[in-house]
């Protein structure tokens, strides 16, 4: 029979072991590492963390999802959104404060480990090394993307957005491509493409005209067609 404290671990070792980037790294490690692990879950809205104060962490996804931005006299700016299976956090030991805010847009369960650690697996396992550096070449692709996309015009800056948050949201966590509606407000894509929300609804209403969005009445789900 096992304890509350054993259960935790291997609830915990469960977790991190079905996310991608820890895969086939054996039982036994898990076994080291778990304890130094934790799960949480957030709720919708909720911070976790924030500019002002240190962290040293890094975080993955396991269900729901984050955004990541920076905010300046009240307005936020976002620059990513994480499913399940994104890495983020604090990578750097001797840095471990980050520079933007973290937060959750639905109920979302993250499985953290302190950076120190997470780094030393990394270390050992050049799979997991390989796996972490095809992730991060990913983000940088997405993040030279969203650059090239603020020089459009803005409805084809709206579209140009809206097409990366979906390929974001179908990227699963093996990698493969699922067929997720997508789903995001006016203040959503306005915070994604810094404009304010009169041009995003400006901007879609032009979409449609154009016949280059869909939006689904009461779901509100958005199909892009061009």
């Amino acid at each position: 029979m096992t304890s509350k404290k054993d259960d935790l671990v291997i609830r915990q070792g469960w977790a991190l072991k079905n996310l991608n980037l820890y895969e086939n790294i054996p039982e036994e490690e898990f076994c080291t590492i778990a304890p130094n692990a934790t799960d949480k879950k957030y709720e919708k809205n909720a911070h976790v963390y924030t500019p002002h104060e240190p962290d040293g962490r890094i975080y993955m996804v396991h269900r729901g999802e984050v955004i990541l931005y920076h905010a300046k006299e009240g307005k936020r700016s976002v620059f990513d959104t994480l499913g399940p299976g994104s890495v983020f956090g604090s990578f750097d030991p001797e840095n471990p404060t980050p520079n933007h805010f973290a937060v959750t847009t639905k109920e979302t369960i993250l499985c953290t480990t302190p950076v120190e650690e997470f780094l030393k697996i990394i270390s050992h396992h050049p799979e997991a090394m390989l796996r972490l550096m095809q992730k991060m070449a990913i983000r940088i692709h997405d993040y030279e993307q969203k650059i090239k996309n603020n020089i459009e015009v803005a409805s084809e800056r709206v579209y140009q957005e809206l097409s990366r948050l979906k390929e974001k949201k179908q990227r699963s966590i093996s990698g493969r491509t699922m067929p997720i509606p997508l789903q995001a407000t006016h203040e959503q894509i306005a915070e994604l493409t810094n404009l304010n929300r009169v041009t995003v609804t400006r901007s879609i209403q032009q979409l449609k005209k154009q016949g280059l969005i869909r939006i689904e009445k009461g779901t509100g789900i958005i199909e892009l067609i061009g």
